[in-house]
């Protein structure tokens, strides 16, 4: 059987990478359609257990055709890193091989720069051979206002809060931390951008209205996006609540990533593909590169569309909703869709 034929084959999972049994029992994550399955393959799916999914027969699934699209370049971007972490560099690597060439890397902490760029060169970042993005360093506390006033905030694409290391010892010190600078920043940004004038939806304002303090926030929020590492599973409740920024709750995804791990230790190069700066990483896709508005479509309709881009669909999240659905259930029934739908995809970067 051809891996094409594979994606369609488990109703309750998402097939996405092959165990070669020939080359050593290498995992190879998004294949090409044409190959075919030898004795001893194993095929690496995503689902919900390793007991809930099961092989049936191969549905009849129309392939269609690709709206017609075009090659959209990156756009240079301007990202704020808030705070030092142990794995600076890891991240600066990662950022180089995302951004187009130009972007630059604001990074402010209480780090002096001299000590930076020593922290950096002993974990293994030579920052002459950064290839796309240039680092701008300054100076500073976050948790002060006049410190984050010297930074031109309203001009960032985006802004990640991250767990300081030296109060990474207390998780509740570092999330208050966070959210200290992130209601600071937000405020600034309102004051400085005109977003009285903005029109936002009372969907996305939810409760709060525009004249309010939080209200102001989170017209702020749509013109650039702020990202709190947070290490408490508590705290991130508060954030939902607001709608003023999004979280990554590090100490939680650690955890899960270590238990998958534990359960089959071969997650563990899954896991390294995903993350590393080359080869497949998750994408999240705009649904005009596949339908058109209005479209009745099956998950597997658009799913094979996808496989003509060299893409693997896991999921999607709908415009009127804000979780995406992973490994959606009744993959064959039609529904209808927006282009203000997105679409979770494994992908090799373009």
């Amino acid at each position: 059987m051809q891996f094409e034929d594979v994606l369609l084959s488990f109703p309750e999972a998402i097939p996405c990478g092959v165990k070669v049994a020939s080359c050593g029992g290498k995992i190879i994550l998004n294949p090409e359609d044409s190959y075919v399955l030898q004795d001893g393959d194993e095929v690496l799916v995503i689902a919900e257990d390793d007991d809930t999914y099961s092989p049936s027969d191969l549905p009849v699934v129309w392939r269609g055709s690709l709206p017609m699209d075009e090659l959209i370049q990156n756009s240079l971007e301007r990202i704020l890193l808030c705070g030092w972490r142990r794995d600076m560099e890891d991240m600066i690597m990662v950022l180089d091989a995302f951004l187009a060439h130009g972007s630059e890397l604001w990074m402010f902490n209480e780090v002096p720069e001299k000590e930076r760029e020593k922290k950096l060169t002993d974990g293994g970042l030579d920052i002459d051979r950064l290839v796309n993005i240039k680092l701008v360093h300054r100076e500073g506390n976050a948790v002060i206002r006049r410190h984050l006033e010297s930074l031109p905030l309203e001009s960032f694409d985006s802004i990640l809060i991250l767990a300081d290391e030296s109060v990474e010892d207390s998780a509740i010190q570092a999330d208050s931390r966070s959210l200290a600078t992130l209601l600071l920043i937000r405020d600034i940004q309102a004051k400085r951008l005109p977003y009285r004038e903005a029109m936002v939806s009372q969907a996305h304002r939810g409760s709060f209205s525009q004249g309010s303090w939080i209200g102001e926030m989170q017209q702020a929020s749509d013109k650039s996006v702020i990202i709190s590492e947070i290490l408490d599973p508590r705290t991130k409740n508060l954030l939902s609540m607001s709608k003023i920024s999004d979280y990554v709750l590090s100490n939680e995804l650690v955890s899960m990533a270590l238990a998958m791990v534990a359960e089959d230790r071969q997650i563990n190069d899954v896991l390294e593909e995903l993350f590393a700066e080359e080869g497949n990483e998750l994408h999240i896709r705009g649904a005009d590169l596949y339908l058109h508005e209005g479209e009745e479509l099956s998950f597997y309709e658009i799913l094979l569309r996808a496989r003509q881009r060299r893409e693997i669909m896991i999921g999607y999240r709908s415009a009127d909703t804000e979780k995406a659905v992973i490994n959606p259930p009744a993959k064959n029934e039609r529904q209808k869709w927006s282009l203000k739908d997105v679409f979770v995809v494994i992908a090799e970067k373009e």
